[in-house]
């Protein structure tokens, strides 16, 4: 299709009028918004932080991708009369997402952290910025004009390489729950310092900019000063005032008109701190830092902000950064060889700083390392500086392209290097153990007594899971183990829930909910031991939880009716492909197990469906069941001497199943009470777990329903109910 067969863009190229403006910056929005998601998810998927995503979406819009690829294109989606609007929404979203930060910005991270803190948060400010300030020394002949005071441009420099992005550093830390740790709890501190000393920086560099030196930036500074202390006396106690009002007067849920108060408020001191001279964003974080922390009002505040803020405003940002970004001006080996010092001298400063201090300050070199790489990300909050620099003229277009490729590497480098001197299985939460040495020494060794991991997505509503692994497991001789698991999902990227405070607050109420569901099922709790914490990544957490304790089974749950918001809905499937455990997967339907329930076990000869014998045999052993194997092929010599052994404690008969599997096994679960499945083609159940197939069956059959699909190379599940001389491990063999 031509060009000219768009009739808007068609126009727009002639020169827009001002109804076609608003049609194409509607189009526009949609455009950023769209793809900015779409690369943000990209990039989660590949566990890079969202912003990443965002920031290339941004730059593919602009002249080094879009514009270079479909110029004409280009020119008549992203007319220059329309960056203006761009340009103006922009500033809006800055506005108010610094008024998030300063909402995430807790004193309290700064207040007794000890010596190595101090140490490194004042290092991981001065090294970065004095190495900004030397390579001005060389970039100002090729990079810069005389126009622009050395002095400013040093200085500026000096403050872009001194930034951290806090919420980047943040949600990291709390995904890998390192937030609770020595190691979190000195970076969050660092970060925190370096967010206010590096914008109390840049403010101080803006003064200068606008006045021309030193001396007439004084002015300005004491005024911001002043602005400063009465903010966080006066404006502070004004504040708190109105959020104990709210709190008292509606439950301290904000009504909007006291958000349309606030927003009023932020305005001002936007206002306010860009008359001064030093720019609204400054402003912006200031009114956010002094809100009240730690209650419901801020937390009711942040979510009524960020969502427009992040979805909508923010993804105008990162495009209309992507549209001043022209890669294409670093044309040559020179300026490749400018910006290849700008990202060396960017990480030297930030992680070389930072790591060495915390190693003098008696960190050791893996964890000094390590708080280097989180304290070198720098995503938006680099971004912010940059775009500030480019409008005030300091930076060149070129140099702008430079420090943004710079704030890309250092903050996508940041989570495989961290992976690698860190690995993710170093932060894993064991799970809450007995306090004296009496209690553990009465727990099993886990080594060797049956365990079963048990997630649950609800604590509020799956007794009836919790009821089935205590079923599976009181045949146990010593006691089993059963973990509950409940893994708190964090909210989006710039969520407030990401905050480590604030997860911590999540995880404390999941263990809450928790606790009472096993007090509730358990009269013995003794050998469970209920577990919470945060996780970005369900299935892998709960197969590294499978595997740290060594567990025999996993028992999950799934629920129709809330099958499509459940947590652990969409990743029942990665669990019964890579967990290191027997999987099973419960629909309960009110069963409770005890004598005379009757169970049924479909067989068709896989080792999938000798694993649901060995289900039901022990179900039945345990609380005097019936089996019932319903044959879809002749019983194999391995399983029917497992069978054999008990015969004499349980009863057991065996039925044929016809022409119709399927059917027949609805129409005998009518007089059953648990149906034990294995993953069997036969049953439609091998590959696509949980398709058509397996919803018909659930959804036909009159009785609760256990899935189970084999991993392991040996089958506990009877081991502890055979007499001693039967106790080794049964070999299963490689196909029935």
């Amino acid at each position: 299709m031509g060009i000219a067969s768009s009739p808007l863009l068609a126009a727009a190229a002639a020169g827009p009028a001002d109804g076609q403006i608003v049609m194409l910056l509607l189009i526009q929005i949609g455009v950023i918004i769209a793809l900015s998601r779409a690369m943000g998810l990209l990039f989660k998927k590949i566990s890079q932080p969202l912003v990443i995503g965002e920031i290339v979406a941004g730059i593919m819009l602009g002249p080094s991708f879009f514009g270079m690829i479909a110029p004409e294109w280009s020119a008549m989606l992203f007319p220059p009369e329309t960056l203006p609007y761009l340009n103006i929404l922009a500033q809006v979203g800055l506005v108010f997402f610094m008024f998030l930060v300063g909402l995430e910005f807790n004193a309290d991270n700064l207040k007794g952290k000890g010596h190595a803190a101090v140490v490194v948060s004042h290092v991981s400010i001065i090294a970065p910025f004095f190495l900004g300030a030397l390579l001005a020394l060389y970039l100002y002949q090729s990079l810069s004009t005389s126009a622009v005071p050395f002095t400013s441009f040093a200085l500026f420099m000096g403050a872009a390489m001194s930034v951290t992005a806090f919420p980047v550093l943040a949600r990291i830390l709390t995904e890998r729950n390192l937030h609770r740790t020595y190691l979190g709890a000195i970076a969050i501190t660092c970060a925190a310092v370096d967010d206010v000393t590096a914008w109390c920086l840049l403010a101080f560099v803006i003064s200068v900019v606008r006045s021309g030196d030193m001396l007439g930036a004084v002015p300005t500074t004491l005024l911001a000063v002043v602005y400063i202390g009465f903010m966080l006396t006066v404006g502070r106690m004004l504040l708190a005032r109105l959020a104990d009002y709210v709190e008292k007067s509606s439950d301290g849920r904000l009504t909007q008109l006291w958000v349309a108060v606030i927003f009023i408020g932020l305005i001002v001191s936007a206002t306010i701190t860009e008359l001064i001279g030093i720019h609204n964003i400054f402003g912006a974080f200031l009114f956010g830092a002094v809100m009240p922390q730690r209650r419901i009002f801020v937390r009711d505040l942040a979510e009524k902000t960020e969502d427009f803020t992040v979805v909508f405003l923010l993804p105008i940002f990162f495009a209309y950064t992507g549209l001043r970004t022209q890669f294409g001006l670093l044309n040559n080996e020179a300026l490749w060889l400018d910006c290849a010092l700008v990202i060396l001298a960017a990480t030297l400063g930030k992680f070389g700083g930072t790591t060495l201090s915390a190693k003098l300050s008696g960190l050791e070199w893996r964890e000094a390392s390590a708080l280097g790489v989180l304290m070198n990300t720098r995503g938006l909050m680099e971004l912010i500086i940059l775009n500030i620099g480019l409008d005030l003229g300091v930076i060149s277009p070129a140099l702008f392209a430079m420090m943004v490729i710079m704030a890309l590497v250092t903050t996508f480098a940041t989570t495989p290097i961290l992976e690698w001197i860190y690995p993710l299985n170093r932060f894993g939460t064991p799970a809450t153990e007995p306090g004296t040495p009496e209690e553990a020494a009465a727990l099993p060794d886990p080594e060797t007594t049956y365990t079963i991991v048990v997630p649950v997505a609800n604590p509020n509503s799956q007794q009836g899971l919790l009821r089935m692994a205590q079923a599976l497991a009181s045949p146990a001789v010593p006691a089993a183990r059963i973990y509950p698991v409940n893994l708190v999902r964090l909210g989006d990227e710039y969520s407030y829930d990401s905050l480590p405070e604030q997860a911590e607050q999540l995880v404390d109420q999941s263990r809450t909910r928790l606790e009472a569901l096993v007090a509730r099922v358990f009269e013995d709790a003794r050998y469970v031991q209920p577990m919470s914490q945060v996780s970005d990544d369900v299935p892998a957490d709960i197969c590294r939880l499978a595997q740290l304790h060594s567990a025999d089974l996993v028992l999950l749950g799934w629920h129709r009716p809330t099958f499509s918001q459940d947590l652990l809905g969409g990743n029942v499937r990665p669990i019964l492909e890579a967990a290191c455990a027997d999987v099973a997967v419960y629909i309960d339907k009110g069963l409770v197990v005890g004598a005379g329930t009757r169970i049924a076990v479909p067989y068709s000869g896989t080792i999938h469906d000798r694993l649901a014998v060995e289900i039901a045999l022990r179900l039945a052993v345990g609380h005097g069941a019936t089996v019932k194997i319903l044959q879809a092929s002749p019983i194999s010599r391995e399983t029917r001497d497992l069978v054999a052994l008990f015969e004499q404690s349980v009863a057991i008969e065996t039925s044929p199943l016809l022409n119709d599997p399927l059917g027949d096994i609805v129409e005998a679960s009518r007089k059953q009470d648990l149906l034990v499945v294995g993953t069997s083609a036969q049953w439609g159940l091998d590959r696509h777990i949980f398709g058509k197939s397996t919803d018909e069956l659930a959804t036909r059959c009159q009785t609760s329903l256990l899935i189970v699909k084999h991993h392991k190379g040996t089958t506990p599940h009877l081991e502890d109910l055979l007499t001693a001389q039967a106790r080794a491990p049964i070999a299963l063999p490689a196909q029935e």
